[in-house]
């Protein structure tokens, strides 16, 4: 036998712990022979037998099996590693099947941009496309949301995660959020490029716009308003998505509270646009303008409630004020140029004599048709705007905070 065997460890045990071989074998429901049969390594005891025994000896089955007591210093040195390997082994094996299903739903979502496109210029038929392309975005938003939410209760249901370093963690985050916000993006923007094409279905011939015409009036446009989005969600988006202590304890205390007021100022700030754009629809021939009007005002009290709610915040965070005064300056002078936007779309009547509907010999009745005039240049020059604006107000903080540091 083994110079450290079971039953001479047994023995030592047994006599360290000043029992006689019958105790051992009324505590464990054998015979005194069958202990001294172990301690004489001719039989090693049950499986059954061996957490009781260990038990009683105070060791555990681990060392009860190897025939010697195990150091815990080397038990932990070897522990260690082991279980560092398992949590990296564990994500990145979450993190392949995640980009997987990320780049599934971006092939996706190209597609989709594709089919819009080929069958408006090939065939004349934008609303069979743009439902074609709905669907292949839709499929995208399901296989990038399931992605998101698969890779999460991954993380939530394994305790491995738990022991993680911080580095991993990180990791883990960014690369959730960063892809995962890639593909939502991705989707946006191609809904957004497609909307123009199914503006314009008068005939067949005339059913898509040309591409001059989509180049010039809708794509400078949209890709603006899209750098926008890109730049202004990015970072909250990322955030919001890790709920972990170590990107939130990069964040400022105050970061909650400037987001909330961010998007006051920018719901503000798109509901006012919406309404220059829209409002000429309320003019009414010989009626006035009553409702119109209104719609203006209305637009006016959106830019004072931003002020308000500058005000407010600033009112409120009084330790922390100059951490306000440059997003809420620079939301403020976004509104700016939504000035353009009443330029780019107004309303026009027709209006002809109709004697049928009168009903009365020498007698008409005025019958009056709407058109609308957009000027799309406007909306993208007021998109080139507020871009502008951010970037600058972002170049600043950016030289603020290196300064700072």
């Amino acid at each position: 036998m083994a110079k450290n065997s079971i039953g001479q460890f047994i023995a030592a045990l047994r006599k360290a712990s000043g029992m006689t071989q019958q105790e051992v074998a009324d505590r464990l429901n054998v015979s005194n022979k069958a202990v001294s049969r172990w301690e004489r390594d001719e039989c090693a005891p049950d499986l059954s037998v061996i957490p009781a025994l260990a038990e009683m000896f105070g060791v555990t089955c681990d060392e009860l099996l190897k025939g010697e007591r195990i150091l815990e210093s080397n038990s932990e040195e070897k522990k260690e590693p082991r279980v560092e390997k398992q949590v990296k082994c564990l994500i990145n094996q979450t993190l392949f099947v995640f980009k997987t299903l990320i780049w599934i739903s971006l092939a996706a979502a190209a597609v989709g941009l594709i089919c819009m496109f080929g069958i408006s210029y090939g065939f004349y038929r934008p609303v069979i496309g743009f439902a074609v392309m709905s669907l292949f975005e839709a499929c995208a938003m399901v296989i990038a949301v399931l992605a998101v939410s698969r890779t999460k209760d991954v993380k939530d249901k394994n305790e491995l995660f738990e022991p993680a370093d911080n580095s991993l963690k990180s990791r883990f985050y960014n690369t959730l959020g960063t892809m995962s916000f890639a593909a939502f993006f991705v989707i946006l923007a191609v809904v957004l490029l497609s909307l123009p094409l199914i503006l314009n279905t008068s005939d067949y011939i005339n059913s898509v716009i040309t591409p001059y015409g989509y180049f010039r009036f809708y794509f400078g446009g949209i890709v603006l308003i899209l750098a926008l989005v890109y730049l202004m969600c990015k970072k909250p988006y990322i955030n919001r998505i890790a709920h972990d202590e170590v990107l939130q304890s990069t964040s400022a205390p105050d970061e909650k509270s400037k987001r909330t007021m961010n998007g006051l100022q920018l719901a503000l700030t798109i509901l006012a646009g919406l309404i220059f754009l829209f409002a000429p629809y309320l003019e009414k021939p010989n009626e006035g303008f009553a409702l119109f009007d209104a719609a203006i005002i209305v637009a006016l009290l959106c830019f004072a409630a931003s002020i308000a709610v500058f005000v407010v915040f600033l009112i409120k965070n009084k330790g922390d004020r100059k951490d306000f005064i440059l997003p809420g300056s620079r939301n403020l002078l976004m509104m700016l140029p939504l000035l353009l936007l009443p330029h780019a779309h107004s309303v026009g009547w027709d209006y002809f004599c109709d004697k049928a509907v009168s009903g009365s010999e020498g007698s008409e009745s005025i019958i009056y048709e709407r058109y609308d005039i957009w000027n799309i240049e406007f909306i993208w020059y007021t998109a080139a705007l507020c871009l502008v604006i951010f970037l600058v107000f972002k170049l600043i903080d950016a030289l603020i905070k290196r300064k700072s540091k």
